[in-house]
């Protein structure tokens, strides 16, 4: 295996390991009677300490990607490769994301009488019997901008896939900016519900997740525009693949946002995958590497 394949690699031991902590927080972390932080939980803390270690060994095995000046490389033609199961990850990302807005869609003519949906943190008795979450307004457009974004990203996957004799594809730059614009405003929502948690423990990995999916969206965005940076790119890829792992353990009441932080972690582990591979197959074709690139 290449050694460039170590930074996707890191982020997926690190995000099983951080799931398996945040389960464990999520079942001995909190007092029973009033969903309030236990101090010194083991689990919190060492997931605490994970996550910033990780933070540290993604950001210097991003180091072994390789470095561009400007132009960078264009998406999606520096992300095109032969290999369909290697396309099939972001594919099946696209599709969990598409999912996640069908499920807003569907989850917003469940909401109850006084227009609120049921509290995403069961745990925590008081926010449940305040029935606080998503308005009807919010999670339907939640659901059209999720839609959107998953098919603004389907002509650009359809560009990854190098075939001979193929006619040259690359879908208009700017749909790429629609899964930011979409992740956006669900991180307004989100924290807008958040936020009148006292317990920052039982909240921060989500709001973190949406951030790092935010970021990692944008950067891929900044290919399509000759200014990406695979580095830059490959930290916040692998950094939503672990913090989406973590937040997939809080078993929100919302299916929506799991399919979401599955999605979305698939989609740009996919797209990191295909530039390490494009880049891989280029050098070898130029006689830069020898042997296998995988």
């Amino acid at each position: 295996m290449n050694k460039r394949y170590a930074l996707p690699l890191a982020a997926a031991l690190g995000g099983a390991a951080a799931c398996v902590l945040r389960l464990l927080q999520n079942h001995t972390g909190y007092e029973a009677d009033t969903g309030l932080p236990i101090p010194g939980n083991f689990a919190a803390l060492a997931l605490a300490v994970l996550l910033a270690g990780l933070a540290a060994v993604l950001a210097l095995a991003a180091r072994l990607l390789p470095a561009e000046e400007d132009p960078g490389p264009i998406l999606p033609r520096d992300f095109s490769t032969e290999n369909t199961g290697l396309l099939a990850i972001p594919m099946g990302g696209v599709f969990l994301l598409a999912l996640s807005g069908l499920s807003d869609l569907a989850e917003s003519l469940r909401m109850l009488p006084e227009g609120l949906v049921s509290s995403r943190h069961a745990i925590y008795g008081i926010l449940r019997a305040g029935g606080l979450g998503f308005t009807l307004q919010g999670q339907m457009l939640l659901g059209i901008l999720t839609l959107a974004a998953a098919g603004s990203l389907f002509p650009v996957l359809a560009g990854c896939r190098r075939r001979e004799g193929a006619p040259k594809h690359k879908a208009p730059s700017s749909i790429t900016l629609m899964p930011v614009a979409a992740l956006v405003v669900r991180l307004v929502l989100t924290y807008r519900i958040d936020s009148v948690n006292p317990s920052l423990s039982m909240y921060y990995v989500e709001l973190l997740a949406l951030v790092f999916m935010t970021l990692g969206f944008y950067r891929l965005s900044s290919f399509a525009f000759q200014a990406g940076r695979t580095r830059r790119f490959g930290f916040y890829a692998s950094g939503s693949l672990v913090l989406c792992a973590a937040s997939l353990a809080d078993g929100s009441a919302y299916l929506s946002s799991l399919l979401l932080y599955a999605g979305g972690a698939l989609t740009l582990a996919g797209f990191l995958l295909l530039r390490i591979a494009n880049g891989l197959e280029r050098e070898r074709d130029d006689g830069t590497i020898t042997g296998p690139v995988g």
